[in-house]
């Protein structure tokens, strides 16, 4: 088991940047051990160079990331020696990666992320059961959280505590807690995919019991070797069954529990540890609650690591290099580490054509809302996020509605074809511009005004297709907005979150983010085409193998890759002839400046990418990866 992480100055074993994951001390006495150790290994021919070194109680590998810089991971000893000789190998060839371009501060403020996966191990466990048995309860207990007031709210879908997640020294859990509904049950298949641990949650009623029963037959089909637990909640209740009961019932390990009892929260979470401890095949440490568990909000504040880990094939594709202008790109090969960039007039004029370049750009899409129009009120179907930074629907909604309420928009339409546009409102920065129908509302938030008409026309042109799909629904329509849900391949269609290229690689992960659609009918198009995901086959060849419109195969895919669900990549080597077809993404462009222009106003489709890279004087390999990264985003496209 890793236990400490260093990166240290071979000649003097001085600390550049550590990482501590349980409290086992290395010391710089260790290290100074270490380095006469290291220097012994060097004079002795027999042995290979990154042989592990033991200092007292501790097995050291180390690994050199430049000749001044060496990598240790420090262990237990308990671990296969190839397993941390490759992790070591490569988390110092990550580091190497991520000094080209940036100062060691850089490195220092990131080590976790920079080494990602290779020291910590993604860990899923899904909790699941019938509605009402107090799921969600028994998260906000795990998460140190009061009980929701106002009562039993039903989880729809994936409930928000999955976001968050528990670190156990280098293991790092992520709780999931899905609905147990019937309706949800056909989307069992893509949530449990990944997972390691199954907690079936029963209210500890006789006829809870009973339901969980044929929940539990339904989890073995889908998941049949992920090991499962029972915990049996509301032990304190009088109709409840005692927990050695249930476990002769439902034949599965029962653990008796109290959600709503905060005294029971330590007890509760190493239950859940040793369960782990013992499916990971590592003792649970005899050390204090606090010592052994982190709980971190916001899956995507530390998935950045594994992020990068599944980039290293492509290269840079993850590591942000320092706005030094167009010489950042010859930087990630060459110049000394500590040695900041000079401020000269050359980055000064390159930021003034940067910004203006900027300005001049198309408009961009952050937001776009699906809402329909109830008697005097919007409710939203669905919400597309386009951006990092989520907006509040709600006070959206509120603004369109007062703004209604002012004739801003025509309430009053002869024909549900009509569409009406409401001017466009400033919100938060944005630009949300409003479009109705007489059952529908769009909103669409963006970063300016430069195509507004065009998007106009677009969304108009969608509010008339969605009338005409819902014609039929609304004499006998419950008020059940998720029925829309349906039309987002539709409108991914018309805005995408993503260009798609029919010679894209799609690649499967195990396991992303919660999506936010509780449609049936959304829910099994994503899993038909999760399922035919294969190795290596490309966007065109999944599209041939489905009996599916391509504007939902696009859509899926697009979703998938949203939520990290899939990723894509695409092959281009020195012999690639590229031509621009669109403008390139901000944070490119805010990476590598202004030769990010010059490159594309060279991408005529006329010449190789060996050609023009050799014009603008820069290394290929770097440009390689920023050429991938353009054409994902879609701003080149591979024609040769």
């Amino acid at each position: 088991m890793i236990h400490n992480v260093l990166l240290v100055r071979k000649e003097d074993g001085s600390i550049i940047a550590k990482q501590w994951f349980w409290k086992i001390e290395f010391t710089e006495q260790d290290i100074k051990e270490f380095l006469i150790g290291l220097k012994e290994l060097e004079e002795t021919e027999a042995l290979s160079s990154d042989t592990p070194l033991y200092v007292g109680n501790h097995k050291v590998f180390h690994f050199p990331v430049n000749e001044e810089l060496l990598l240790l991971f420090v262990t237990d000893g308990r671990d296969e020696d190839r397993v941390i000789k490759y992790k070591v190998r490569e988390g110092a060839s990550r580091i190497e990666t991520a000094l080209r371009g940036n100062r060691i501060s850089y490195i220092r403020d990131n080590l976790e992320d920079i080494l990602g996966e290779l020291i910590f191990t993604r860990f899923k466990v899904s909790f699941v059961g019938s509605g009402g048995v107090g799921k969600s309860t028994l998260l906000r207990l795990l998460f140190g959280k009061e009980p929701a007031p106002g009562g039993y709210v039903p989880t729809i879908n994936v409930a928000v505590d999955s976001s968050e997640t528990i670190q156990f020294g280098t293991w790092r859990i992520t709780i999931w807690d899905f609905a147990g509904q019937a309706v949800f049950q056909d989307l069992w298949s893509f949530y449990f995919g990944g997972t390691d641990i199954i907690f079936l949650i029963t209210d500890s009623s006789f006829r809870n019991v009973m339901q969980t029963k044929s929940l539990l037959r339904n989890i073995r089909k889908e998941a049949p070797a992920v090991p499962l637990f029972i915990i049996a909640n509301k032990q304190d209740l009088p109709e409840s069954m005692r927990a050695d009961k249930i476990q002769r019932l439902l034949g599965a390990p029962t653990f008796p529990m109290v959600a709503t009892d905060k005294t029971r929260r330590e007890e509760f979470i190493r239950f859940m540890l040793e369960v782990t401890t013992k499916t990971i095949g590592v003792d649970l440490p005899d050390l204090p609650l606090s010592e052994m568990i982190v709980v971190r909000k916001r899956t995507e504040d530390i998935e950045s690591g594994s992020e990068m880990a599944r980039h290293t094939e492509i290269g840079f594709e993850d590591v942000p290099f320092q706005e030094y202008g167009e010489s950042s790109i010859t930087k990630m090969t060459e110049g000394p580490i500590d040695k900041p960039p000079p401020q000269s007039e050359v980055s000064a004029e390159i930021e003034t054509i940067t910004e203006s370049m900027q300005a001049s750009r198309s408009s961009k899409i952050q937001d776009l809302v699906i809402f329909v129009n109830n008697p005097g009120m919007l409710e939203v179907s669905y919400h597309l996020n386009y951006d990092e930074e989520p907006i509040d629907v709600n006070s959206i909604a509120s603004l369109i509605s007062a703004l209604d309420s002012f004739d801003g928009m025509d309430s009053e339409q002869e024909s549900s074809m009509q569409t009406s546009a409401l001017e466009t409102i400033e919100h938060e920065g944005a630009l949300v511009m409003v479009e109705k129908s007489k059952h529908f509302t769009i909103a669409l938030i963006v970063s300016n005004d430069l195509e507004e008409d065009q998007q106009r026309k677009l969304m108009t042109s969608l509010l008339i297709d969605l009338e005409n799909m819902y014609k039929d629904v609304w004499d006998n329509w419950n008020g059940d907005v998720t029925l829309f849900e349906s039309s987002v391949f539709q409108v991914l269609n018309v805005f995408p979150l993503k260009p798609i290229n029919l010679d894209y690689i799609v690649r499967s992960r195990e396991a992303g983010n919660p999506l936010p659609f509780n449609s049936r009918e959304v829910g099994k198009a994503l899993v038909t085409v999760k399922s035919t995901i294969e190795p290596n086959i490309s966007v065109g060849s999944l599209l041939r193998s489905l009996d599916l419109p391509r504007e939902t195969v696009f859509g899926c895919l697009q979703i998938m890759n949203h939520f990290d669900w899939i990723d894509f990549h695409v092959d281009v080597g020195e012999s690639s002839i590229l031509k621009k077809v669109g403008e390139p993404p901000d944070d490119i462009v805010k990476a590598y400046g202004q030769v990010i222009y010059k490159f594309l106003d060279l991408c005529d489709g006329t010449q190789p990418l060996v050609d023009i890279v050799r014009k603008l004087n820069v290394s290929i390999t770097p440009m390689k990866f920023v050429t991938q990264k353009l054409v994902l985003s879609g701003t080149l496209e591979v024609i040769a």
